[in-house]
């Protein structure tokens, strides 16, 4: 049944931009593409995923701040279900202020968790780092262990409201992100991660820390999404990675590929290959997987998709305005999967193509 609207608590949109697969799909482009239209992007999670997108034709990798901030009028929130790694926020700070104003417009929930020394030295050392090393591959910065102390109710856990450095930006999120979506605005929930990483959904142990559906999105930053328009974008790359190292099984109908595989697929007469945006590590790479897909889009429930990594289909469209047979019928494929439109296609790291620009452009000559 279609979401009456005159049951909406606010008129604002709600957008949730979420991984469909194991991480590094591209969420950090397809924000920063949003960015302008957007009063407020929120950001939970810990710092263990960073997300690559460009400002002022610079690369930037965010791991712990919104990637909205590239809009300046925007405000920047890290939600309440948010681990924080007061170094890298600090750092991340420190560089967007190069470009732009931030200390003002950043937001931080008071009940917001940090990561503290002892969490990390946990993670890194005697029994305990040898048992994470078997079943993940995790960054060892204390999160997986952060994560289990909030749950045990440790006294090693410390909050925001708490830290002396954090206390000029810590205000109540969950009123802040729910007022401004009342109030009409437009926000963006960046997810992290991807869902096959999910510590529910995916393939345990080689999962994250927490759930990356799309309705623990929401939950973790205190928004309802049924009581507001939401628009769920489910980000999708041709081709799936995983990190390096034990980082656990691709879907059962992927084939797990090389580097030069894919190149040569794509037709591309250059080198092909990805590292890990924190670790710097060579990807895992595999075929894509359409059962996989399917099961996200049975759980997240997408309403439109953003497709990367278009060029590893046809190299001939890379950094192109322009999709080949290849690629539309990949799409086609999706869209009748997820029984939503793809909207967005990046054909390179600074090329997007907007099908609903497209779309609503032939809608209008038909009207006319």
């Amino acid at each position: 049944m279609a979401k009456d609207d005159s049951c909406l608590s606010g008129q604002g949109k709600l957008f949730e931009v979420l991984g469909q697969q194991f991480g590094s799909e591209g969420k950090g482009a397809i924000v920063t593409y949003l960015a302008p239209v957007m009063s407020l992007g929120v950001r939970t999670g810990a710092g263990n995923a960073g997300h690559t997108g460009y400002f002022r034709e610079k690369k930037f990798v965010m791991r712990q701040i919104p990637s909205v901030w590239v809009n300046p009028l925007a405000k920047l929130v890290i939600g309440i279900g948010a681990m924080i790694s007061l170094p890298l926020l600090f750092e991340e700070i420190a560089e967007i202020e190069r470009y732009l104003p931030i200390r003002q417009r950043l937001y931080i929930d008071s009940r917001a968790h940090v990561i503290q020394e002892e969490h990390i030295q946990r993670e890194q050392e005697g029994d305990l780092a040898e048992r994470i090393g078997s079943c993940s591959a995790t960054a060892r910065e204390g999160i997986g262990t952060a994560t289990a102390a909030k749950v045990l109710r440790e006294e090693s856990c410390v909050l925001a409201r708490d830290t002396i450095p954090l206390r000029p930006y810590c205000v109540d999120t969950v009123d802040m992100i729910n007022t401004e979506l009342d109030e009409g605005q437009y926000v963006l929930l960046e997810g992290t991660q991807g869902f096959g990483l999910s510590l529910d959904h995916g393939y345990f142990p080689f999962v994250t820390s927490r759930d990356t559906s799309a309705a623990a999105l929401a939950a973790s930053v205190g928004v309802n999404p049924s009581a507001f328009n939401t628009e769920i974008i489910g980000v999708v790359r041709t081709y799936p990675i995983r990190v390096a190292g034990q980082s656990g099984n691709f879907d059962l109908d992927s084939t797990e590929l090389t580097w030069k595989d894919v190149a040569r697929r794509a037709g591309a007469k250059c080198s092909i290959v990805e590292r890990t945006s924190v670790t710097k590590k060579v990807r895992r790479v595999a075929t894509f997987s359409f059962e996989g897909f399917q099961r996200a889009c049975q759980v997240n429930r997408p309403t439109e998709l953003a497709v990367t990594f278009g060029d590893y289909l046809d190299w001939s469209v890379h950094e192109k305005h322009r999709i080949t047979e290849p690629i539309g019928e990949f799409l086609d494929r999706l869209e009748m999967i997820a029984d939503a439109p793809v909207t967005l296609l990046k054909t390179g790291p600074k090329t997007t193509i907007d099908f609903s620009w497209y779309r609503q452009s032939m809608l209008r000559k038909l009207a006319a």
